[in-house]
């Protein structure tokens, strides 16, 4: 899968909810991600028109997301970005713009909305420890 760009553009949610299908199937072994798969797999795509989830695909397509093959009388999809790799520039452009580049602000936020378990906190201090002592690559 290619690398995201450094002109990341976050996705609207509409194509983010094509990919995060898109994603699953994949991840699941499937080989024929259709649009009907697609549809099938997501009770919010399963809402949409055919023509409204083709729009979608297109655009991803467009955007470098998604690459078609046609199988047959179908055209299956797949993807062109990995979604932890999308998920990271996200998270980066997020902290970038929300918490002015401050991720300690975000998670503080995360910590006083009670949204971090005391597991989760944990978790984090473990990964931090890895991290000092260089075994985190």
């Amino acid at each position: 899968m290619k690398e995201i760009s450094e002109q990341f553009v976050k996705l609207p949610e509409s194509e983010l909810r094509i990919m995060q299908a898109v994603w699953a199937l994949h991840n699941a072994g499937e080989e024929n991600i259709t649009a009907a798969a697609l549809m099938a797999a997501d009770e919010g795509l399963a809402r949409l028109k055919l023509t409204t989830v083709l729009t979608l695909i297109t655009r991803l397509m467009g955007r470098g997301y998604l690459t078609a093959e046609k199988r047959g009388r179908a055209h299956c999809y797949t993807p062109l970005v990995a979604e932890a790799d999308y998920r990271a520039q996200a998270a980066v452009e997020f902290i970038t713009s929300v918490y002015n580049s401050n991720p300690g602000e975000l998670i503080s936020a995360m910590i006083r909305g009670g949204m971090l378990s005391q597991t989760d906190i944990a978790e984090l201090q473990s990964i931090l420890e890895d991290e000092n002592r260089g075994d985190g690559e």
